[in-house]
């Protein structure tokens, strides 16, 4: 049954952020039924890369893999997290992620480690949320703004800039501007939702247009 009763939702094309070794999971998610199509023409699943595709972009350099990300998102108008093991630690995840940001997207996550997995046929703990390693900061007492990332330095985690995208963001329409020296994390304004707990097989468009809506699309 479905969270949100009569409310009428509108269809948005959604770019699946995740790491490849949840592939199996992932596949989960893509076919449900706010997914389903007649015919697969990419619109409603930006961001599902084949393989090849992602490895052959990956020979070319962090530009083109870049430009690849870029494409895809722009063409959406929310970033859906897929959240497993290890995703939080993935590079390109998090500038799928930074991307939502750059480019004015709506943003949630999903935990998919509920999902059983494909070959143990049992779930698996519930790791971390990727967005609580990215965050938007103010430069000083300037009015500029920009990305920055949680990383370990040291043996200790502290915030820097990141360095996959140095220009200035504007502040996403679902957060308040962060005050100076206080990084938000990304996971403090938007939301996180368990795909097995909460039914996503039946709630992920209402998801997905919740997070668009709280991206400034109507």
């Amino acid at each position: 049954m479905s969270l949100f009763g009569g409310m009428a939702k509108k269809k948005r094309h959604v770019f699946f952020s995740f790491h490849y070794a949840d592939v199996m999971r992932v596949n989960n998610v893509r076919q449900s039924g706010q997914f389903k199509t007649d015919k697969t023409d990419g619109r409603e699943i930006e961001g599902f890369y084949d393989r090849s595709l992602w490895e052959s972009r990956k020979l070319t350099g962090d530009d083109s893999l870049k430009n690849l990300i870029r494409e895809g998102v722009q063409r959406t108008s929310v970033v859906c997290v897929l959240a497993g093991s290890d995703t939080w630690q993935r590079r390109w995840v998090r500038y799928e992620i930074a991307r939502a940001v750059i480019d004015g997207k709506g943003l949630f996550a999903i935990h998919i480690n509920g999902i059983n997995h494909h070959e143990r046929k049992v779930p698996d703990e519930r790791s971390d949320n990727p967005c609580r390693y990215m965050g938007v900061a103010r430069d000083g007492d300037s009015d500029k703004f920009y990305l920055c990332e949680r990383n370990s330095v040291n043996g200790t985690y502290q915030w820097v800039w990141y360095k996959d995208y140095t220009h200035p963001v504007s502040v996403p329409k679902f957060m308040k501007p962060p005050d100076n020296g206080k990084p938000v994390r990304l996971s403090e304004v938007t939301t996180e939702y368990d795909w097995a707990q909460q039914n996503g097989y039946a709630n992920i468009g209402w998801w997905s247009d919740l997070a668009a809506q709280e991206g400034g699309y109507t």
